[in-house]
């Protein structure tokens, strides 16, 4: 009998952990530090929600962080009234920006669909000939 791989490479389901916040842990006026690369985040009030996103602390080179608004109807707006760097970090000024809201793209019987803001980031930045980093420790916002 041939040995077999269980793992990678054979269809299997690879979990990936993500914050989540919903409910009662999401009101207006807080502050959420994510904790892994992907953050979701659910207004069930009926209403809008305004809170301040701190990106992840020490990320790796080319780290990708989400952010996405998966309530339930497109009234549920989410005001993104601050999105922070964490210690060492910088947000590029340059590009898209911060976003002022995320809200929801539409609303079906099935559930709703997700607006997502994206984040790239860079450890080291880019080095032109001259041999100086450019824009080292820094996220650009890419979608």
């Amino acid at each position: 009998m041939a040995n077999i791989q269980v793992g990678y490479g054979h269809g299997d389901v690879v979990g990936i952990p993500f914050d989540f916040y919903g409910g009662a842990t999401l009101v207006t006026g807080s502050t959420i530090t994510m904790q892994t690369n992907q953050l979701l985040l659910s207004n069930t009030t009926g209403g809008a929600i305004a809170v301040t996103i701190n990106l992840p602390l020490n990320p790796v080179d080319g780290c990708c962080a989400e952010i996405s608004n998966v309530s339930p109807a497109v009234a549920d707006v989410l005001t993104i009234t601050a999105i922070n760097a964490n210690t060492g970090d910088v947000i590029a000024t340059s590009g898209l920006g911060v976003p002022a809201t995320i809200t929801v793209a539409a609303s079906t019987a099935g559930g709703s669909a997700a607006a997502t803001v994206k984040y790239k980031y860079t450890l080291n930045g880019f080095q032109p000939a001259s041999g100086a980093a450019v824009n080292p420790r820094t996220w650009f916002r890419v979608q």
